[in-house]
């Protein structure tokens, strides 16, 4: 049956361009991972202050270059010692075995006579065996990696004794020369050194890996958990083994550019170079925390560590003296980073949820069909697979009559008919399962909270087809990532419209974006035959339920808090939306077709006086959020379960109720099937039939999208 809409007799809804307020910008900065690394860039802004206004001349080119140069060694070695940390390790070794790389090159270059990429597999084969070493014993046998690499850290350092006392004086007098080994110790690329450019690619590498890599999340996965690591399938053992590797391998690089930059080595070589790194990773992270990847925290606190030491040195001061005090200055950068750290997560609490005052439509054509005045039809419903469910938020059925709906433990559910008696499990999702819709080849579209939206086969596989967007333009949050994928349908040609109902909170909080009343959400839309996802409208308040109507040429929309659904004209997306029908009695939930060309709107709860005076007080619901547990937040009546019908022009013309004590409580979804309506809810544990007075007995919705089959 033709829509009926006249969409452009809709009034316009308005929708802002984008969100501003200073309250929120500091929430969303604050729940940026950088924001870690505050207290650290501040501690490295305040050194290099202090150095601009004692010292003259410091951070001239010439001397930058010079501290370059100087400064690839440790910044290598940190970040070397990076990724054992990651992985809940640490390495005592790393002077030594620096040393002793340093050792084999320049012994490899000038005893050997050999050639420079050969000197540079050896540095690297010293530092790995090192690695191997520590990685045997304490990733592959699991002993202490304190005193595993206390005990390497004595052995290599004795080994590079030993070599130094027989060849350092043969070393310090060989006269070889070569380009390439100049090239590497002395040459400049854009004025910088070599050894910085290669510092900034393994800095680069390793980003990568802890960002994009499997082995890299492994680590981070160790690092973070051990125990749940291994019950995830991670090789425990192995992953730790190849973090000590990887850790010897850029170390041996280290000390081949420093043995390429030096040309001789002391015995003094890499002395201190493990606490050193050690603290400049304690100042980088915030202290020794295992299971964080943070390439950059990091480098900013080695560069703080690096600076400070130098500054010091260069201005005369005593050895002695700069030990005192470099330690009383990260003391209390420590101090001051570690309680914002233990505090960030309490003023991100109290500045991210940002309330608005916010009013709703009054009530609109319910005069003689509010619960209070009529019966409550919805008790002569059947209920079905009553205690086997656990929170059908939709349900589907297909031409047979077969049920399906997801369930709270990421199960997507067969009820068999005809009986509907038998419950089989159609596919394991994961994520919460929300809003199902069937493509043309007969496939279950559903859209998971946490995880987008995917693709199940009657056969029960499962294709993640998008959980991404563009990222809005104004957006100091990354909202590129499909926080809660609420409802959908498919337009004729194929293209699947949803609903990401809030960019700012996951399913289980769902309750402050009601307490917020922002428009938090957006409708998007992913092309099947170019895979690509894009925003449709942003900033719509809660958008939920999606249904394409009868003519397939509209979409309506249900804005859950501002009680009413929006109408798109789907030639026509970036008109942006127009108000099809307001003044709901209730929170709208999803939205689906009705056999004689009208459509079902399920109601989650209803609308109270008292919820509706707080939504325009929003100091009241930020104080109530502060200083009341969520188990007695104020809420709308969420225990009345209702179902409106309205034609195809957004005229109310029927309404369903059960009673208060009724089984079918807040009802988030419905279906009209072969003369009955099937209904569920995302709290209940079953799911209501309720046969349907003059009803088509032969219409369904797979026939309604895509014809009989």
């Amino acid at each position: 049956m033709a829509s009926e809409i006249d969409f452009a007799a809709l009034p316009k809804q308005h929708v802002p361009r984008w969100v501003l307020s200073p309250r929120r910008l500091l929430g969303d900065v604050l729940s940026k991972g950088w924001v870690e690394s505050a207290i650290p860039f501040l501690a490295l802004l305040c050194v290099v202050v202090g150095i601009l206004v004692t010292t003259d001349g410091y951070f001239a080119p010439a001397n930058l270059r010079n501290l370059a140069q100087y400064a690839v060694d440790g910044g290598l070695v940190v970040l070397a010692l990076l990724i054992v940390v990651a992985a809940g390790g640490i390495d005592l070794s790393v002077g030594s075995n620096f040393a002793m790389s340093v050792f084999v090159a320049l012994f490899c270059f000038h005893i050997l006579q050999l050639p420079v990429p050969v000197v540079l597999l050896a540095a690297l084969a010293s530092g790995a065996l090192v690695g191997v070493v520590n990685g045997v014993v304490a990733g592959l046998l699991g002993c202490g990696a304190l005193l595993t690499t206390l005990g390497t850290m004595i052995t290599t350092r004795g080994l590079f004794t030993l070599g130094s006392q027989g060849y350092l004086v043969e070393i310090s007098s060989s006269a070889r020369l070569d380009d390439t080994w100049d090239w590497i110790g002395f040459e400049k690329v854009l004025t910088l050194p070599v050894g910085f450019w290669v510092l900034v690619a393994v800095a680069a590498l390793v980003f990568v890996m802890f960002r994009q890599l499997r082995f890299g999340w492994h680590i981070l996965a160790v690092g973070g958990n051990r125990k749940a690591a291994r019950h995830g399938g991670i090789q425990v053992k192995a992953t730790i083994f190849f973090a000590y590797l990887l850790a010897g391998l850029i170390v041996g690089l280290a000390g081949f550019l420093y043995a390429a930059r030096q040309n001789s080595a002391g015995a003094d070589t890499g002395i201190g170079m493990e606490f050193f790194v050690l603290t400049a990773l304690v100042v980088g992270l915030g202290g020794f925390v295992p299971g964080r990847g943070a390439v950059l925290s990091v480098l900013i606190g080695f560069a703080t560590v690096y600076l400070l030491n130098n500054a010091l040195i260069n201005a005369g001061f005593r050895g002695d003296f700069v030990q005192l005090a470099l330690g009383v200055i990260i003391a209390l950068i420590l101090a001051i980073d570690v309680k914002f750290r233990k505090n960030r997560h309490r003023l991100l609490a109290s500045t991210y949820l940002d309330p608005v005052a916010f009013e709703a439509a009054p009530v609109e054509g319910m005069a003689g069909r509010m619960p209070h005045e009529t019966a409550p039809r919805l008790r002569a419903a059947t209920l079905i697979a009553s205690g086997r469910l656990d929170g059908p938020e939709d349900v589907l059925l297909d031409a047979e009559g077969n049920i399906y709906c997801g369930n709270r433990d990421g199960r997507l559910l067969k009820i068999a008919a005809p009986d509907h008696s038998r419950v089989e499990v159609l596919a394991k999702i994961g994520g919460r399962p929300l809003g199902l819709a069937f493509d043309r080849e007969g496939r279950i579209l559903v859209c998971v909270a946490g995880m987008g939206l995917v693709r199940v086969t009657m056969d029960g596989d499962v294709e993640l087809l998008t959980d991404q967007t563009e990222r809005s333009l104004f957006s100091v949050q990354d909202d590129t990532t499909i926080r809660m994928a609420d409802d959908l349908d498919v337009a004729p040609d194929g293209t699947i419209y949803f609903t990401d109902a809030t960019k700012r909170y996951d399913i289980e909080n769902w309750g402050l974006d009601l307490l917020e009343g922002r428009p938090n959400g957006r409708l998007l839309s992913y092309d099947p035959s170019t895979r690509r996802t894009r925003t449709v409208c942003d900033n719509l308040v809660f958008p939920n339920g999606v249904c394409l109507t009868h003519d397939g040429r509209h979409l309506l929309v249900a804005s859950t808090w501002d009680c009413s659904i929006l109408a798109f004209d789907l030639a026509d997306l970036a008109a942006g939306p127009r108000v099809f029908l307001k003044g709901l009695p209730g929170y709208p939930d999803n939205i689906n077709r009705a056999s004689d060309g009208g459509y079902w709107v399920a109601l989650a709860g209803m609308r109270n006086p008292v919820f509706d005076q707080a939504m325009r007080h929003p100091g009241l619901r930020r104080r109530m959020t502060l200083r009341v547990p969520p188990t007695n937040w104020l809420f709308g009546n969420l225990n009345i379960g209702g179902v409106l019908k309205i034609d195809g022009r957004g005229t109310i013309v029927d309404a369903l109720w059960d009673a208060p004590d009724g089984p079918l409580y807040m009802i988030t979804s419905m279906r009209e099937h072969a003369g009955a309506l099937y209904l569920g809810g995302v709290t209940n544990d079953k799911i209501g039939r309720l046969a349907l007075d003059g009803a088509d007995t032969g219409w369904t919705g797979p026939a309604s999208y895509w014809g009989a089959r």
